[in-house]
């Protein structure tokens, strides 16, 4: 099965809206963040590498940092 990861990503999202799952978003955001880091690019809307836009890449960077505390803070209701 060659995209099996991302089968397996779709199943588990509609998993967790269907079950209200808040820690698997936060999980999601991060490991998203973790591969942006890694490839040094970004696929939002359209491509954003470090190399060519490095202003608009760490703004992005900070911004799903952001998501991912936001998400994570929420889960544990340290917000609330």
């Amino acid at each position: 099965m060659k995209y099996w990861k991302t089968i397996l990503a779709l199943i588990f999202m509609a998993l967790a809206i269907y079950f209200d799952w808040q820690w698997f978003w936060a999980i999601f955001i991060l490991l998203g963040l973790l591969y942006m880091l890694k490839s040094k690019s970004i696929h939002f809307v359209e491509e954003v590498s470090r190399g060519d836009s490095p202003k608009l890449y760490w703004f992005m960077i900070i911004i799903w940092s952001l998501l991912a505390l936001y998400s994570i803070l929420s889960y544990l209701k340290i917000l609330t």
